[in-house]
């Protein structure tokens, strides 16, 4: 690039030249208009040098976003591996409960998740307090999108849930997304189904 700008500096620089000749300028200002090509040329060398430096930090910014998405797609991989080892269904064994399943290691290793199985299977199960041995569970994993209201629920309280928010006082979140369906925050019915915003 800098060949290029000295090219035409010279270009300029013959084309003065030519036309101090047609003129007949004098020494002097033929002097005055080379210092003002190399004036210009300098001006360009330094417009070039930053433009460079410019270059070179957008190709560091680059590297350190294509970097950072090498490091992400890794931890994608990791986390897929992961997710692999917990079962999508687990046969009741004697002796098992809600709470006990939900508690397991590649379940949910936490005991208060039971409710999840629960609406997972209320097909099967009637009573969450009676399950029996040889039954088959769905056990889901992944984000909540939608959530449907059973006998006992109220928006704090689905809220609270571990794999909802975790929060009971983000219920407002769940009353705005669905204000289409409910007309009263401490008015919300079985059957009902509410998007669970996740932004």
């Amino acid at each position: 690039m800098k060949k290029i700008f000295a090219l035409i500096i010279m270009s300029l620089f013959v084309t003065s030249t030519l036309y101090a000749k047609e003129k007949k300028l004098t020494e002097e200002e033929a002097l005055k208009i080379l210092e003002e090509c190399k004036a210009n040329l300098d001006q360009i060398n330094a417009d070039i040098s930053k433009l460079e430096a410019q270059v070179k930090e957008y190709r560091d910014k680059v590297q350190a976003v294509d970097n950072e998405i090498s490091s992400l797609k890794e931890e994608i991989a990791s986390l897929k591996e992961e997710i692999a080892k917990y079962p999508s269904e687990y046969t009741v064994e004697e002796g098992d409960y809600l709470a006990k399943i939900a508690g397991m290691r590649y379940i949910y290793n936490n005991s208060k998740a039971w409710p999840r199985i629960y609406r997972a299977n209320r097909d099967l199960i009637k009573d969450p307090n009676l399950i029996y041995p040889g039954w088959v569970l769905k056990i889901p994993h992944g984000i909540v999108k939608e959530f449907e209201v059973i006998p006992g629920d109220y928006l704090w309280k689905i809220a609270g849930f571990t794999w909802i928010y975790g929060d009971p006082t983000m219920w407002t979140k769940i009353y705005e997304a669905n204000k289409d369906q409910i007309k009263d925050p401490d008015l919300i019915y079985p059957g009902q189904v509410f998007t669970i915003p996740r932004d």
